[in-house]
């Protein structure tokens, strides 16, 4: 027999399951996995130092991004949490003989500015290291491996379509300050003792991610 207590507690457990929905809160942990398709501006300087005597080359040019943004975060209050970002990829630049691999890991704090049920509004910050390896083909193989760190700026929402799964729709401005870590030629490294290469890139990405949550 279905008796009143029975019916005010199965009342009182939906009550708090209702209200423990929102997007975040504490203990709350985060996936998601998408794509990132991204525009930057980048600027190269290399350093060759002869006798002592810098001289000194500056390229700019442009590049788009594909990446893989992969994401897992763990809610430590309703309006924040913390997580950890790996988003391999590659770029494409102006020049159509280069190939390349890129990847970053970044911490990414997230602040919740709206937290419905089934909506969120956030921002986030990243702070991550980069790297980027450069293969040009023309006439041989020349390799040319970055690395340095990252920081992003970056703001979207989630759309939950149940408790537990949804979409991820977001926009990130993205700097990074690259060295010049090894450079090889037809397979020959060279010694980068009197040689300095850096390159920069400001950029913004659009991210669209499935979402999951538990």
């Amino acid at each position: 027999m279905i008796t009143l207590r029975t019916l005010f507690f199965a009342f009182a457990l939906n009550l708090a399951f209702g209200l423990s929905a929102q997007v975040n809160d504490k203990g709350t942990f985060h996936l998601s996995i998408g794509l990132a398709g991204g525009v930057h501006g980048t600027a190269y300087q290399q350093t060759i130092y002869v006798l002592g005597i810098p001289f000194v080359d500056r390229q700019t040019d442009g590049a788009v991004s594909v990446t893989v943004p992969i994401r897992a975060s763990f809610g430590l209050a309703k309006w924040f949490s913390l997580g950890l970002l790996v988003e391999p990829g590659s770029y494409l630049d102006s020049n159509a003989t280069r190939s390349n691999a890129l990847a970053t890991i970044a911490l990414e704090p997230r602040f919740y500015l709206v937290n419905a049920d089934r909506f969120a509004w956030f921002a986030s910050v990243q702070f991550g290291a980069t790297s980027l390896q450069i293969d040009d083909r023309s006439p041989v193989l020349q390799r040319a491996e970055f690395g340095g760190g990252s920081f992003g700026l970056g703001t979207g929402i989630g759309l939950y379509f149940t408790d537990h799964f949804g979409l991820n729709l977001g926009v990130r401005y993205l700097a990074s300050s690259l060295d010049l870590r090894k450079y090889s030629y037809d397979s020959s490294v060279f010694n980068l003792s009197n040689v300095e290469g850096r390159m920069d890139t400001r950029g913004v990405l659009l991210d669209a991610c499935l979402a999951f949550k538990f």
